[in-house]
């Protein structure tokens, strides 16, 4: 499978004598250079940021700042720790290790400064309701590691909170776990969220083991999963297990995961329509386990069967039970990719599915 791994951890920084140990994470300047002068040395904020950001962290700054474009801080947690509800921090352009972000406060947002592109290695939670992560690099395979030993590291982003917002980011968590999920927590459901223009991939342990997903929705009424390309996950691309109700799964690309969509348990009322689902590796593009919840559809899909194992290329790799209503999919037996060896998921002119699937402007590869 392909794997997008992000920049490692910034080296570490020789102490000078006389001035107190750097706290985790944090980047020391020289002893005769302010944060203030060393931030001149690099590109100013946008106009755009200087209209959207609130408060700042950049590879340079220092948690001792102010927050501010000329005085940014160093770490999203401490940029995070600073925002009020209603504000938006920015990242200056670079990679950030840290071990886990919680956004805790209702209404805040965590963003890439705009015009530039920011990584994140380690695990995010979004707790607060009306919180949201945009436009980011998330690199979930440093975060820390699950307490059972059928699972690898938490799930990166989580969402606790109700309304969340996950836009316009680059999602993975190579060989490790599972990345986007949703699970209530400490009085928190997580309904209305919306997953909206995300590349999710390569998440997940190899061999496969069942537990490491793309999207995980565990229990969350009201959500949005739109405009996606989902690729490459060990296991399932989207899971909803046990109990999502009323989600609508549309316009997303899922391709090459162990299977495509599953339907388990009591998850009732979701709604799957004008998707891409292609060449499952291990099992289904579509499928449901021990499925009782009711009122689920599976309408308009195109669908690509492409597994090694030809056992599962049967009605295009779709094994759904009667109580999912089905109807109005297509199945496609071209390549539907322009070239997806490059993770070019854009549809192909003159495929089987031609207007299905993620947009254009998420399907191509990042960088074009």
């Amino acid at each position: 499978m392909k794997r997008l791994i992000a920049a490692g951890a910034l080296a570490a920084v020789p102490l000078v004598p006389g001035l107190p140990v750097p706290s985790p994470g944090e980047h020391r300047l020289p002893p005769n250079e302010s944060p203030a002068s060393h931030a001149r040395s690099h590109p100013a904020p946008t106009p755009r940021a200087r209209r959207i950001c609130n408060r700042y962290a950049a590879p340079w700054g220092s948690n001792r700042g102010r927050g501010t474009a000329s005085s940014p801080f160093r770490t999203p947690k401490r940029l995070v720790h600073a925002l009020r509800s209603g504000k938006t921090g920015c990242l200056r352009a670079g990679t950030y290790r840290q071990r886990e972000v919680k956004l805790k406060r209702d209404g805040i947002t965590l963003r890439s400064s705009p015009g530039e592109r920011a990584t994140i290695r380690g695990r995010v939670v979004l707790e607060g309701n009306h919180d949201g992560l945009y436009h980011l690099t998330l690199d979930g395979s440093a975060g820390p590691r699950c307490p059972e030993q059928s699972c690898g590291t938490l799930p990166s982003p989580t969402i606790n909170g109700s309304d969340a917002r996950v836009f316009g980011n680059d999602i993975t968590s190579p060989r490790s776990g599972i990345c986007v999920a949703t699970k209530a927590w400490d009085g928190h459901v997580p309904n209305r969220f919306r997953i909206v223009g995300n590349r999710v991939h390569d998440c997940g342990r190899l061999p496969p083991t069942e537990h490491d997903h793309g999207i995980y929705i565990a229990d969350a009424r009201g959500g949005l999963i739109r405009d996606n390309v989902v690729f490459d996950n060990a296991d399932r691309g989207i899971q909803l297990f046990p109990n999502a109700r009323s989600t609508v799964v549309e316009h997303n690309t899922v391709d090459g995961n162990g299977s495509g969509i599953v339907f388990s348990l009591e998850s009732s009322s979701n709604v799957v329509r004008h998707n891409v689902f292609s060449n499952s590796v291990v099992r289904w593009n579509a499928e449901s386990f021990q499925l009782t919840g009711l009122g689920n559809r599976f309408v308009g899909n195109c669908v690509r069967a492409g597994n090694p194992d030809s056992a599962y290329d049967v009605d295009g790799g779709v094994a759904l039970p009667r109580i999912v209503k089905i109807a109005r999919d297509r199945a496609a037996s071209d390549g539907v990719y322009v070239d997806r060896s490059a993770s070019d998921y854009r549809i192909a002119w003159g495929s089987a599915c031609a207007g299905e699937g993620a947009p254009a402007s998420v399907a191509r590869p990042t960088g074009r």
